[in-house]
């Protein structure tokens, strides 16, 4: 946790995002940490990592840096693990750092860029410029990585225009892979501080969710896959004093993912004008409980917008996720493929 980092960000607390891990990773600890994984898993994964997260990997002692990348390679020498993925900051990479993550099998490199408005990052005591973050997807593109960014929504300082702006950069850099998450207000932070002054406000859950829901929906259609909206809820974080505001829920992914649904919903269904006797959707099986949204939300509105129509959603197994086709009284109405739901 915070290894390699030169300073504490505004809004950073990893004892509580990242739960109760040992500040030194031990040989010991790594060895056990990943055999209780493969030993838990009834089939092995089609691809299985070893990743490192939590502070900037690239920015370790060179001993350290080694030291835990070697631990993992013997797993991939001994065909239980396939590759490595590491995270860092964006000014911590360099031609000979790759080198080093190259030669223990590392596949992966995530960059924190968090956002492209150097206004927000200077505020956010991050250190390090927008263009950084461009630079460093560019050098691990011509080093063979794969490459991933991730965005934080709310930050202090930006606005629902700065982020979908931090978005569209994103986009032009096309990484692999992103990940979302709005911030939240952390005990023992700076930014426990401003918004207890009241300098702050976080995001509102709606906020946060249509913020997230937006930018997916633009990554995906991009091309690039957004791999987690939302923090992973730590033992830590459902403390009642630990996280002190934000849009904290246990199933953020899925309220973005049903809030994604629901605007395609009504689109779709937009020239329909409430005449319809009965409405069917049809749906992919694994996508059902992302549409009807969380406790039926998403079929409550649908009822309010056609109170007098009757709603019913069909489960096609073989139908691929991410299709919606409707009917409407008992005739085709439209058909629809939504981005940023798989």
């Amino acid at each position: 946790m915070n290894s390699g980092c030169p300073h504490r960000c505004i809004f950073c607390n990893q004892e509580i995002t990242a739960g109760n891990f040992p500040r030194q990773i031990t040989e010991d600890f790594l060895v056990s940490e990943v055999n209780a994984y493969l030993k838990s898993q009834k089939h092995r994964a089609a691809h299985v990592e070893i990743a490192f997260y939590g502070g900037s990997f690239t920015a370790i002692a060179g001993d350290y840096q080694e030291k835990l990348l070697s631990w993992a390679h013997d797993f991939i020498k001994k065909g239980l693990v396939d590759s490595l993925r590491i995270s860092t900051r964006p000014d911590c990479i360099s031609s000979d750092s790759l080198l080093l993550l190259k030669k223990y099998g590392v596949s992966t490199v995530e960059i924190g860029a968090q956002s492209f408005v150097d206004e927000v990052l200077d505020f956010a005591r991050r250190g390090h410029r927008a263009a950084d973050t461009g630079s460093a997807i560019m050098l691990l593109k011509q080093c063979g990585f794969k490459t991933g960014i991730h965005l934080m929504a709310g930050l202090p300082k930006d606005t629902r225009e700065g982020f979908l702006f931090s978005v569209n950069k994103t986009i032009e850099l096309k990484p692999d892979t992103v990940r979302i998450h709005p911030v939240f207000v952390l005990r023992d932070t700076p930014l426990a501080k401003e918004y207890e002054s009241g300098n702050y406000r976080p995001l509102s859950l709606a906020e946060a969710v249509d913020y997230c829901a937006c930018a997916q929906v633009e990554l995906s259609a991009s091309g690039i896959r957004v791999i987690r909206t939302g923090l992973h809820i730590t033992p830590e974080m459902k403390d009642g004093n630990s996280v002190l505001a934000g849009p904290v829920h246990p199933s953020f992914g899925a309220l973005v993912r049903s809030s994604i649904f629901y605007h395609q919903i009504t689109k779709q269904l937009a020239s329909l004008r409430n005449k319809a006797a009965e409405i069917t959707f049809n749906v992919a099986s694994g996508d059902i409980s992302d549409f009807r949204g969380l406790k039926n939300s998403n079929m409550r509105a649908i009822k309010k917008l056609y109170p007098d129509a009757c709603i019913m959603i069909k489960s096609n197994p073989e139908q691929k996720r991410g299709i919606i086709s409707v009917e409407v009284d008992g005739k085709f109405f439209s058909i629809a493929e939504i981005s940023g739901i798989v």
